[in-house]
């Protein structure tokens, strides 16, 4: 049999005849010894309930000293590391909505489009505000802070808002989330200079503050200068907006987010280190996500998490219904999806690193998830894992395909199936289609195998005589709870002349 590549990088986007591949709730790994073979396919994380809010839904979280501190519906609760959880605060605005959250470890501040809080921490030199007594939860009354934002974050003493429908971002006094004095005009807030489009974020990282403007993106730092101590980086700014507020995620050093050209159209997803951006979204996924249905995608969330030194960031369209995951370290896109339908988006909203362990939360209730390879459900929700291969040709000639390998995982059973029922003889499958027509159509369904628990010699997952064309495209699916992982493939070839069959 001849070893084969059945997988490339490119998506299915606009013209099956170009590429037909698929890859969902599974991405590549590049191994470096490259002991079988130099890539692998893995199976994307599952996911368990760990815990229950008492409201719904999850609309943002931060870590603070080890406390995972959530806003849920109108509470705001604190988990501790041994997952133990108590309501410190009611908010009297809204109760749906994403929030932005972020503290300068005195003060927790968080915003929700309509109005500011602050949770006290700790009490001491910086804490010398009306609300200074750790554990007080409190609205944000200066007449100086610009309720509507929704946007904060932190840096060198100071937390930082965005002034909603403006180019105006403003800063705290110093260590005092509660205190927006402005002392005169432009003392406590700055503008956006360079371009004229509104600020809908702020973030910062590494020293470097990030204004993301709807059609640029300007960079400040801390010059030195009082009371206002920050100053516009010149020459750095980016002509490329931000597409969705909340879509933009941390990694170590990087940001990476949805961005939109100067007409206010979707562009790319870019990577930002320091002052530099990398385009990361290829022909293929800038072109399913500028086509999702009804064109939105300013309503995009996104998150980022690690995964055995994979850097992956997880986008999800929720109007759309649809969800992609982006490895950094092999610059390649994979589809999400939660259940076995023909579509769907993944449950999770948000990600966060907690307990040294990856937690998400779910889009519509309160339940927070632990993230991790080794669970081989959604929750008890099957994963639906899919594999649609490239072209298969041979410069347009004919050929036969009398025998199809695929060296994967086996033996790996769950014993409790996919209904959690307790089957021990559990055989898991996996189902193979093949398309003869460039991938626009495909035929019936063949059912393999995968052994059961323990079976790691045999059953071999080998289809015989898939006939004979000019282009073959495999499609793979499994929806059993196991390990997914495929090391390689393998055919006999043949020649042949005459009509496909």
């Amino acid at each position: 049999m001849k070893r084969i590549a059945l997988f490339g990088t490119g998506l299915f986007a606009n013209s099956a005849v170009i590429s037909k591949q698929r890859r969902l709730n599974c991405f590549f790994e590049v191994r470096q010894d490259g002991d079988k073979s130099q890539v692998v396919v893995r199976g994307t994380p599952g996911m368990v309930s760990i815990l229950e809010l008492p409201s719904q839904p999850i609309r943002g979280w931060r870590v603070v000293t080890n406390v995972l501190y959530i806003v849920a519906g109108l509470s705001l609760c604190k988990v501790q590391t041994n997952l133990s959880v108590s309501v410190i605060g009611t908010f009297d605005t809204n109760s749906t909505g994403n929030v932005s959250m972020s503290d300068n470890a005195v003060q927790l501040m968080i915003v929700d489009g309509i109005a500011g809080y602050i949770y006290t921490l700790v009490t001491g030199t910086y804490a010398q505000s009306a609300l200074d007594t750790a554990g007080s939860f409190g609205k944000i009354t200066d007449a100086n802070f610009p309720n509507g934002t929704n946007s904060v974050t932190f840096m060198d003493g100071r937390l930082i808002v965005s002034k909603p429908l403006t180019r105006q971002f403003n800063v705290s006094e110093y260590y005092d989330g509660t205190g927006w004095t402005n002392y005169t005009g432009l003392d406590t807030h700055a503008l956006k200079d360079n371009n004229s489009d509104n600020i809908l974020a702020v973030s910062a990282i590494n020293g470097v503050l990030t204004v993301y403007g709807e059609q640029s993106i300007e960079f400040w730092q801390n010059v030195g200068t009082s009371p206002f101590p920050f100053g516009r980086v010149s020459g750095a700014t980016r002509n490329q907006g931000l597409a969705a507020r909340y879509s933009i995620a941390f990694i170590d050093d990087i940001q990476i987010y949805l961005g939109q050209n100067l007409y206010g159209g979707y562009s790319e997803v870019t990577i930002l280190q320091g002052f530099n951006g990398r385009r990361v979204s290829t022909d293929d996924i800038e072109h399913i996500i500028g086509n999702l249905p009804g064109h939105v995608w300013t309503d995009a969330v996104g998150f980022g998490y690690m995964l055995d030194g994979h850097k992956m960031y997880q986008i999800t369209f929720p109007a759309a219904d649809k969800s992609f995951l982006y490895d950094i370290s092999t610059n390649l896109w994979s589809e999400l999806q939660s259940g076995i339908g023909l579509t769907g988006r993944h449950l999770a909203n948000f990600g966060i690193t907690f307990n040294a362990l990856n937690y998400v939360s779910d889009s519509t209730t309160g339940i927070v998830y632990k993230l991790d390879d080794e669970i081989t459900t959604d929750n008890g929700l099957a994963i639906k894992r899919q594999l649609v291969t490239r072209h298969i040709h041979m410069d347009g000639n004919r050929f036969g395909i009398d025998e199809l390998y695929l060296d994967m995982e086996t033996g790996g059973s769950s014993i409790y199936g996919q209904t959690g029922t307790g089957i021990v003889d559990y055989d898991p499958q996996i189902m193979l289609r093949v398309s003869k027509d460039n991938g626009r159509t495909f035929g019936y369904e063949r059912w393999k195998s995968i052994g059961r628990l323990g079976q790691y010699k045999s059953p071999r997952v080998i289809w015989n005589r898939l006939g004979a064309a000019r282009d073959f495209v495999f499609e793979f699916t499994v929806t059993d709870p196991i390990l997914f992982v495929l090391v390689g493939a393998a055919v006999r070839v043949r020649q042949q002349e005459g009509t496909d069959g």
